[in-house]
């Protein structure tokens, strides 16, 4: 988990459900190394408890 609010946390659109529009919250953050491309990458798992349940998987490559 990141111990500190990661910049990309603060767009307004990253955490936004497609289905309903509402704000999603974050079950799980990890952060990895990918050698193949020299990056970090960051896995995320969100859902959307209050209306409509869709859970999805969100990655994001920092450089």
């Amino acid at each position: 988990m990141l111990s500190s609010i990661p910049y990309y946390s603060l767009n307004p659109y990253v955490n936004k459900c497609p289905s309903c529009g509402s704000v999603m919250v974050v079950d799980g953050e990890w952060v990895r190394e990918d050698s193949r491309h020299k990056v970090k990458l960051i896995e995320r798992s969100l859902t959307c408890p209050p209306n409509c349940k869709v859970r999805i998987r969100q990655y994001i490559y920092l450089q």
